[in-house]
């Protein structure tokens, strides 16, 4: 079986077909879909039976995974793989206003070293939404102004766990706050592995610009995030059942898409971040 990539109509993401979800992934078919992942940002594997093992295999060979810092949705069998969940009548659903995630964001940027990418994979999918949004930020950047880009040159921004959350944030006891203190990034990003530009702050997380006045800092800031936000840097991904997909967690942003009401249930993998 050969695996083969077939980019989406969309700002970002590719389709990869041909995977054996039988045996592990060789050296070569690895190479395929994680090229994929840095060309196209996002990949979409449809049809994987539910299996752990194969599944962390894949995650494993990206980078270590990372536990979630929310530990008491940790799956049963492994801390690499976090639970997310909704409307259901058990203990591993999120009692939230609103889902995990709806809200535009980058894994671990409150993280000294932010998540290099991350894997979704459904079990459960709603028939009235329940989509994930996500968004290309080496766009955004290239699209900005030749004036905001030497503006943001060289500035930092501070990013905080549960910032902007919007009632789809659950809360860290003072242990896991402790873990988390406000870290700061560069509003301009380099990816490591392509040596492009991406711009580098979410709604979600980034609090502000360090060195500016607050009316100034807020000022940028929602200048920055309208431009990201643009329709034409977003793909919305509807879900299927026993579907993964892979995001390059450096020049996106995503959100899952609140306004459903039947259960929903995901596994989510965070591989490390090596910068």
């Amino acid at each position: 079986m050969t695996i083969t990539v077939k980019p989406l109509d969309a700002p970002l993401g590719a389709e990869v077909f041909g995977v054996d979800p039988t045996r592990p992934l060789t050296e070569a078919e690895f190479a395929i879909i994680e090229n994929a992942m840095l060309e196209h940002l996002a990949i979409v594997i449809s049809d994987l039976p539910e299996n752990l093992d194969w599944l962390l295999g894949l995650g494993r060979r990206c980078g270590p995974l990372v536990p979630h810092v929310l530990s008491q949705y940790h799956h049963p069998c492994t801390s690499d793989i976090s639970i997310i969940a909704s409307n259901m009548d058990s203990a591993e659903s999120r009692r939230t206003a609103k889902p995990a995630g709806a809200f535009w964001h980058s894994d671990l940027s409150y993280t000294a070293k932010p998540s290099d990418a991350i894997f979704l994979y459904s079990t459960i999918i709603p028939d009235d939404g329940g989509e994930t949004d996500a968004a290309n930020m080496y766009l955004a950047y290239d699209t900005l102004p030749a004036a905001t880009k030497a503006r943001i040159a060289d500035l930092r921004a501070v990013h905080r766990y549960g910032w902007n959350g919007g009632g789809a944030i659950v809360e860290l006891t003072p242990e896991q706050r402790a873990r988390y203190p406000d870290v700061v990034h560069p509003v301009v990003r380099v990816h490591p592995r392509t040596g492009r530009k991406c711009l580098f702050v979410s709604p979600g997380y980034t609090m502000c610009i360090v060195g500016m006045r607050q009316d100034e800092s807020e000022g940028l800031l929602e200048e920055l995030f309208a431009h990201q936000l643009r329709p034409e840097f977003k793909y919305t991904h509807r879900w299927q059942v026993n579907q993964l997909v892979g995001l390059d967690n450096r020049p996106t942003i995503h959100r899952a898409v609140a306004g459903y009401t039947k259960p929903r249930r995901m596994l989510r993998m965070i591989v490390n971040g090596t910068e």
